[in-house]
């Protein structure tokens, strides 16, 4: 048995007007839902808001990941503060300005360009993507476009 389908049947029904059945509550903050539904072909993730009177949900948002539906939760729940967050695209620059400031900088200490590489390999973890595009110009499969993702 999967570990999401041990998950699922650990759960509660969520009871809401109108939902159709199916779907199992995981977590509930501040009016907020995040919930689990089993579908033909895997589970789809739901956060929801309740409605004013708590017998409904409204406003879901839908995902074939529950790390993303986690993260969707945390931020609409109030669990986090989505301002002080940087998105891919944020990243992204935050890193090909590093690895540029690095390149261009001859004068960078030993303990500074060991916190900056530090940084990246973060960010590289968070966005896999600019490592996979890096691997693809290294094989020369894409064009080096000097621009690190």
């Amino acid at each position: 048995m999967t570990k999401l389908m041990e998950l699922y049947n650990q759960l509660k029904a969520l009871q809401a007007d109108g939902l159709k059945d199916g779907y199992r509550k995981i977590l509930e903050h501040d009016g907020h839902v995040l919930a689990m539904g089993k579908m033909q072909e895997g589970f789809e993730f739901v956060t929801w808001r309740y409605t004013y009177d708590g017998n409904s949900v409204t406003l879901g948002h839908y995902f074939t990941s529950l790390e993303a539906a986690k993260e969707d939760f945390a931020k609409r729940a109030g669990l986090i503060n989505a301002n002080r967050m940087f998105g891919e695209t944020d990243l992204k620059l935050i890193h090909s300005s590093l690895v540029n400031y690095v390149g261009l900088n001859g004068n960078l200490n030993y303990k500074d360009e060991k916190a900056i590489g530090s940084i990246l390999e973060k960010i590289e973890l968070i966005v896999p993507e600019i490592l996979r595009h890096k691997k693809l110009e290294d094989l020369e499969i894409v064009a080096d476009d000097g621009i690190e993702l």
